[in-house]
Formats: C-alpha cells, structure tokens, sequence
C-alpha cells in the first residue's frame, strides 16, 4: 500500500471518529442589555440569525451582523428583531443548513458549498475559473441571468430565501504548516490528503488532481490539520483567517489560485419568510440589499488585513504566475467538456451557463 494511499485511509477513519462525537466549544455568556430586552420585548418578530463566524471580529470577517441588524430593526421600525448566535453557537457548515431547514432559526450565515446540498444550483459556482475573481463574482451576483436562472428557480422550490450574497474572495490552495508545500500546479498534490467542503462540484474538480479527496465538515478542519490527518485544505484568505478553532494558526503555503468563489449567502427559511406581511418582508428584503452596499465598499481592505494576519502567524502567499494559473485552466477550466454534463444536470443546458459567463465580463459597479 502507498504513503499517500495509506494517509487517505487514516483522514477517511479519522473523519468518521470526529462525526461521532458532537461539536462543542466554550463561549463566555453575555447578558443581554436592557435596551435590546426592550427591543425584542417589543418587536413583532424574531429573526434569528445563526452564524460560524464571531461578531466582534467584523473587521476581518465580511459576516455583516451588526449592519444587518442595525438596517431590519430600522427598516422594519422594530417590528423584527435580529437575535443574532454568532461563533457557530448553534453549529456550522451543516448543522446550520440544517436547522434552517427544518425552521430550527429563521437565517444563517453559510458557504455556497454547505448549502450546495439543499441547494445544487448554487454549486455551478464551483465549477473552476470562470468566476473566481471578486469582480466576476461581484459582476455576475448582480447581473439579470444570476437572477432569472439560479436565485428566482430557488426561492419557487420554496425552501430558502437567498437574503445577501457575501463576497469573501476566491478559495485558494493552501498547505497545513507539517506539509510545508507550496501548491503552484497540480502535480505538487501527489501524495496529498485534501479537504473538500460539501460540494459535489468541488469534489469533482478535485477528484481529477493527483490528490486523496476527503470530505471532513468545516468545525472538523483545524482538529484534522494538527493531527496531520490533512495536508491541503482550500478557503479563501478570509475563509482561512476565520475558520473555526484557530485554524489560521495551522496555514502554511497560502496559493492564490482564484479557482472559484469561496462564496458565502445570508438565506432564511422561506415558510417563515411568507408568514410575515409582505411590508415587512419586502422592508427585510432591502435592508438586505442596503447591507450588501456596505459589505462591498469593505471588502477589499478586509481581505488585505486577513493576508497581513496570515503572514504574522507564519503563512506564506503566493501569486501563480499566469503559466502557472494556464496550467491549472487548461486540466481542469469550464471550458472543458468534462463540465458539460455538469452544467446541464444543475442549469438545464450549457447555454445557460454561457449567459452566466457572458455576465462576469459586464461590470455592476
């Protein structure tokens, strides 16, 4: 049996140990004031917003609580309070399209790629090098075909309700600090355990490359990379920096490959969403759209303080050259006809996803 295959098997039976057990973290208890006590006591309706990612660290993670909070207590004249479980209180990844489902809470916070599975349209996302950039991406969310075709066939299935649309950079390939290896082309994955996140997009892209593939859930990530039960792992600098557990300490060789977009949503349960009158669900709708103006003016100067973190803690990143980047299009692009059968399983046709192509070209700011 090979190194690399028998390190495969030892990530796949370590991944299945950390399911079994549940996830748990320490969070200190903070009453809440007697002005938001009022607030609540006197609203309407409770919007509670679960989220993986702590509020007080707003300057490095585009979760946008405070503001969201701030503009549907406003816009809704403190009909709906924003009760907000911040720092996967209530779980990640997963467990938290889980309860949204299930109508557990009213939002949350969550990767395109954990909601892929209730999802599948927001998995074309994942289908490498079309719109990894902040501007493709940026262009193509605000864009009519994003709308017509993927957000508008979502809300009629009737289960969520895409709220905002989170810029949060492009994933990158990143090595765990006991790997130490830069990942500049694909053939630097041999012998390679990679964590992929629940998209099955993803896993596809990645099956292809020379790497052991191994689903481990997001809350289970930097426990896997201390145990060097992975060795690449692929979130944005963002995603990294604000991973849970203190993965950020555990980052070795950070590429910037810009494959796809570590995209994140703010979605709520659409049954509840329909319950309230349509005044105060189209006011919670624009407050929303007004957070989404806000969190892009940031994005940008939060995503270089996140590199500046990374580096402190040890990271070190690098910028493929283009021969480099050719390499990774040319294998594995959407231009491939390998993807085809992909684009009509999740849009209907390929022409559909070449209207979604056409549109990251068409600047929306």
């Amino acid at each position: 049996m090979s190194r690399s295959r028998r390190r495969f098997i030892q990530a796949s039976l370590a991944v299945c140990a950390s399911l079994s057990l549940p996830y748990q973290q320490a969070f200190a208890t903070v009453q809440p004031s007697e002005e938001e006590l009022a607030k609540r006591q006197n609203a309407l309706y409770v919007l509670r917003l679960a989220s993986p990612y702590p509020t007080n660290l707003s300057e490095f993670i585009p979760h946008m609580h405070n503001e969201f909070k701030q503009n549907v207590e406003r816009m809704t004249r403190g009909r709906v309070y924003v009760d907000i479980h911040h720092s996967g209180k209530l779980g990640t990844g997963r467990e938290l399209m889980a309860a949204v489902m299930r109508g557990q809470v009213e939002g949350i916070l969550i990767s395109v790629s954990n909601l892929s599975r209730a999802l599948p349209m927001l998995d074309i996302l994942n289908i490498p090098f079309w719109a990894g950039s902040n501007q493709a991406f940026l262009n193509l969310i605000r864009s009519p075909h994003w709308h017509s075709l993927v957000v508008d066939p979502i809300n009629r299935q009737g289960k969520l309700t895409i709220l905002m649309h989170h810029i949060a950079g492009a994933r990158t390939l990143s090595s765990i600090k006991h790997f130490n290896r830069l990942i500049n082309l694909p053939d630097k994955l041999k012998e390679a355990v990679l964590r992929v996140p629940a998209s099955r997009v993803l896993s596809h892209f990645y099956s292809m490359t020379p790497a052991s593939v191994v689903d481990v859930p997001w809350a289970n990530v930097a426990k896997m990379a201390r145990t060097k039960h992975i060795d690449v792992i692929d979130p944005s600098v963002v995603g990294l920096f604000a991973g849970p557990d203190q993965l950020k300490n555990q980052i070795g060789h950070v590429s910037l490959l810009e494959s796809v977009p570590d995209a994140w949503v703010t979605v709520a349960n659409q049954q509840w969403l329909n319950t309230l009158p349509l005044r105060i669900k189209g006011e919670i709708e624009e407050a929303a759209q007004q957070t989404f103006h806000i969190h892009v003016s940031q994005i940008e100067q939060l995503q270089q303080r996140c590199e500046r973190a990374l580096m402190a803690l040890g990271a070190k990143l690098y910028q493929p050259s283009q021969d480099e980047v050719r390499q990774w299009q040319l294998r594995f692009g959407h231009h491939n006809a390998q993807w085809n059968e992909v684009k009509r399983e999740l849009l209907g046709s390929t022409r559909a996803f070449q209207q979604l192509l056409d549109s990251t070209e068409r600047k929306a700011y």
